[in-house]
């Protein structure tokens, strides 16, 4: 079934659409009718303004920190979360022992076995008297208003919506038709921070969900996160701040309740279904990972080797882009390419949503002639998770290729899950999800953002842009352990027996294809139809 997250994709594609006359007529009655059956946002004034409180030089966390190696004046301190158990444990670690706050802002949190104990060390928080604010965006909210009104009930949590939808529920045809019906929520909140008692915090591409961190899903995620500690995190708070406040993210108070009387009744539910639905677990399986010692105190001392000095950069795209009323030279994406075009040695890039339209190609082009070698990572048509993006690619890999940029496309292996003890012996289909490029081996940029249209035109994102040669190394090995033939097909050029076309071809360990992997007669049709579709118009 299609989700919300499907939805965007389709509905960012710019195909023509006929918006005007007897169309936008039929469905303004449409969702006319949505709005009289279905309850909508209450009207409430803004929310109060509040902002990340000053750290606490003496917490728990800051002590951590403050034992961190040092390097120059200005620079911070930086652990890779390359492990799906890493980054979860990373989380729950950092609200199991944050004292003071913790703000939260993903595109998705879903409502599964890691959404759940996440929630679960959040509520936990709460009790201790921690201040915890999430801001999620709306895209995918409507199958957990229940759980989010009851948990925005407790006293110390604090959670807005941002971009909202006017009518409320979980009906994917109703959401799909507000799409339809109204431009701004095509434009989508996919950034993605953790901040821990203004001192620690983390980002990357991760949503908070089991196919982010590789428990139980179909669709197993490799992904990289980035621990931080020192300076920069203090610009990564005053980022949330600036969306928290903006007038985009509304109440969760908003929300319709079920009945008037319900609001702190559903508190007591939330605690009750998330007591029931873990016990299950074996927490000693799920707290076997001990890479994460540092936070613990006891044990700093062996765990110093594993952070990375360096000095950070977090870039965040402005909330107004979703009116887009911001200026270019505000875009995250801007601000990348400026550090790409200085490359002169090597460009490493691994995005999962790769439409680099005919500027992209030509920017690419144009590093590669300054004499800098080009690869770029993303997925093979089997292994992604939106086709239609694939679809958007795939006429800019023979450009590519030809002006001398290496292309690789990961595999769809199989994962054993290894996460929870009860659920061994389940296996799921791996797919990129990482947003990472690495400069001349000196910076790396970590964070949401796409190299695709939905990124720069419609989406906000954010990201750590990093200048340090050990963290750029560790970031550049790891794009590079997908890039073996195990791990991805290198694509290239060649000529079928008989024939004097030239066309593409997939090499792994063993052979070269001259046909795309995976790809059916359903698939190719795709892959003819939809540049046709208006791809080209907007790129």
């Amino acid at each position: 079934m299609l989700s919300e997250r499907h939805l965007a994709y389709i509905f960012s594609c710019h195909w023509r659409r006929p918006w005007g006359g007897v169309w936008r007529v039929f469905l303004s009655l449409c969702l006319g009718g949505l709005l009289s059956a279905c309850a909508t946002l209450r009207p409430l004034p803004p929310p109060a303004p509040s902002w990340s409180l000053v750290p606490d030089r003496n917490s728990a966390l800051a002590q951590v920190t403050a034992s961190l190696p040092q390097g120059g004046a200005g620079e911070s301190a930086f652990r890779l979360l390359e492990s799906g158990r890493a980054a979860l444990m990373a989380r729950l670690a950092l609200a199991e022992r944050a004292e003071k706050s913790l703000d939260l802002q993903y595109y998705l949190f879903y409502a599964d076995t890691s959404g759940r104990l996440l929630a679960q060390a959040l509520l936990r928080a709460a009790d201790r008297g921690v201040r915890v604010r999430l801001l999620l965006d709306d895209v995918d909210t409507g199958r957990q208003e229940a759980a989010i009104i009851g948990l925005d009930a407790h006293p110390n949590i604090h959670i807005r919506l941002f971009n909202p939808f006017a009518v409320r529920g979980d009906s994917p045809l109703g959401r799909a038709m507000q799409f339809l019906n109204d431009d701004r929520l095509n434009h989508r909140m996919h950034n993605k921070l953790f901040v821990a008692d203004g001192v620690m915090a983390i980002t990357g591409g991760r949503n908070i969900g089991d196919e982010y961190f590789q428990a139980d899903s179909p669709v197993a995620f490799h992904d990289l996160d980035v621990l931080t500690a020192g300076p920069v995190v203090g610009e990564m708070a005053w980022a949330f701040d600036a969306y928290w406040n903006s007038p985009y993210a509304v109440s969760a108070r908003a929300i319709p309740k079920p009945k008037p009387d319900k609001r702190t009744s559903l508190l007591a539910k939330v605690r009750r279904n998330l007591e029931q639905s873990l016990a299950e677990l074996d927490q000693s399986t799920l707290f076997e990972y001990t890479g994460l010692d540092a936070l613990a105190g006891p044990a700093v001392a062996d765990e110093l080797s594993a952070w990375l000095p360096g000095r950070g950069e977090f870039l965040a795209d402005p909330p107004q882009k979703v009116d887009q009323s911001a200026s270019v030279a505000e875009l995250s994406l801007a601000r990348l390419l400026i550090q790409g075009l200085k490359v002169r040695q090597e460009l490493l890039i691994a995005s999962p949503y790769f439409v680099p339209g005919q500027v992209g190609v030509d920017l690419l082009a144009y590093v590669h002639g300054q004499g800098a070698r080009v690869r770029l990572l993303t997925n093979s048509m089997a292994a992604t998770d939106v086709l239609l993006v694939h679809a958007g690619y795939a006429p800019y890999r023979m450009p590519l290729l030809l002006n001398g940029i290496e292309l690789y496309e990961l595999k769809p292996s199989q994962v054993q899950h290894r996460f929870f003890r009860r659920l061994a012996g389940g296996s799921s289909r791996t797919s990129l999800h990482s947003k990472v490029m690495v400069f001349d081996r000196q910076s790396a940029y970590i964070g949401s953002m796409n190299l695709d249209p939905r990124s720069l035109l419609l989406n906000t994102e954010s990201g750590l842009l990093i200048h340090g040669a050990d963290l750029a190394e560790a970031a550049a090995r790891f794009i590079e352990a997908e890039m073996t033939p195990r791990a991805s097909y290198r694509l290239g050029l060649g000529k079928r027996s008989g024939e004097g076309r030239t066309v593409l071809t997939w090499q792994d360990e063993a052979q070269t294809l001259f046909d795309e992997p995976g790809a059916g007669f359903l698939h190719r049709l795709l892959l003819d139809l939809v540049p046709a579709a208006g791809w080209e118009d907007h790129l």
